[in-house]
């Protein structure tokens, strides 16, 4: 079972959204192929914001045809393989992009050399990942994201003092961005530097002293894994309309144990709040948990029927495990089948489809 990210890493498909509000504005931009209203290419971005990414593909081949701005085209074609997990097309969709860059190295260029980074990220191509965000902080010396990115590119390379290196020159370009350091500390414990990550922690936390917000510290006790400290700054915000305190807040009582006060805290937001993709699949997580899972299928599903979110796939590979949970399992893999035909590169839902044949 998922549970989408609170404070990590962006994901693809937050990433693919930050793109596509920073084409909007450039869309006027011309490069190779230039056609003054671009419309093919307005709705080819308009689609992958609402993830529809071979709907996507389907424009940019129009756009093409229309002789539209191809450095544009080609990047959003790179954006769409992205969300597709098609990692390979992306990278070279986002070099033939460049290729049609004119007028030098421009923001958008820019931009695209950090799409092309995160897709050798993916590849595990790590070294060519290292060299592209080198050469982006070479140009532009206070780039917070390279340095992060990079310190990223050399943890997995195994290069720690260089990683720590890089991760402490970004916090200091930015000395108050506590999602920088949150994804800094998951970065060094998914390398099995648990407690070197937490230094991060504690020395943000250590700063900024009496100036911290009751929510952040909250926050940042989580991750310290003092569970009590964090229930008690976070608890007095649980009426409140923050999903990501109520997340984390949720959480907390998971990790103390507390299935049904966590149920609980996930269900306050969703009764006093609008509709969150995040919580109905933290809230469906506990549920499983609990062995409800007529209950968590119908949380999964409202989770769903919200339409596309970054936590879309979680909850539909969330609600695949509540239908075999519930005893339904020739229909657990029939939704398994399908699922495995949109994200194919999904090894934990390979792993799920052969248990579910053996049934």
């Amino acid at each position: 079972m998922f549970n989408c990210s609170i404070l990590g890493n962006i994901k693809n498909k937050s990433v693919i959204k930050v793109a596509v509000l920073c084409a909007g504005l450039l869309i006027g931009v011309t490069g190779c192929g230039k056609k003054s209203d671009n419309e093919s290419l307005k709705q080819g971005m308009e689609l992958i914001e609402k993830y529809d990414y071979n709907g996507a593909m389907e424009c940019f081949e129009q756009a093409i045809l229309n002789n539209e701005d191809s450095q544009l085209i080609y990047r959003g074609e790179g954006l769409a393989f992205m969300g597709l997990g098609d990692y390979v097309q992306a990278e070279e969709a986002f070099l033939h992009s460049i290729s049609c860059a004119e007028g030098g190295l421009s923001d958008l260029v820019y931009d695209t050399n950090y799409y092309l980074a995160a897709t050798y990220m993916k590849q595990n191509k790590y070294n060519e990942a290292e060299n592209l965000y080198t050469a982006i902080i070479d140009l532009k010396a206070k780039e917070t994201q390279a340095y992060y990115l990079r310190a990223c590119s050399r943890l997995k390379q195994g290069n720690y003092e260089a990683a720590v290196n890089d991760f402490g020159k970004a916090f200091a370009l930015a000395p108050n961005d506590l999602n920088l350091v949150i994804s800094a500390y998951k970065e060094m414990q998914a390398a099995g530097y648990d407690e070197e990550g937490k230094t991060f922690v504690r020395d943000f936390m250590d700063k900024k002293g009496k100036s911290i917000k009751d929510q952040e510290r909250g926050i940042l006790y989580f991750y310290l894994e003092d569970y009590e400290n964090a229930r008690m700054c976070l608890e007095p915000f649980m009426n409140g309309n923050n999903a990501e305190v109520s997340l984390i807040l949720g959480q907390t009582y998971e990790k103390m144990g507390d299935m049904n006060y966590a149920s609980i805290v996930y269900q306050t937001y969703i009764e006093q709040n609008e509709p969150n993709a995040e919580i109905y699949n933290s809230l469906g997580s506990c549920l499983l948990k609990q062995g409800k899972y007529a209950e968590a299928l119908d949380v999964f599903n409202k989770g769903i029927e919200l339409g596309e979110s970054d936590c879309y796939r979680d909850l539909q590979f969330n609600l695949i495990v509540a239908t075999e949970y519930n005893g339904d399992f020739g229909k657990a893999k029939v939704m398994m089948e399908e699922y495995m035909n949109t994200y194919p590169e999904d090894t934990a839902a390979k792993r799920e489809y052969q248990f579910l044949q053996t049934r």
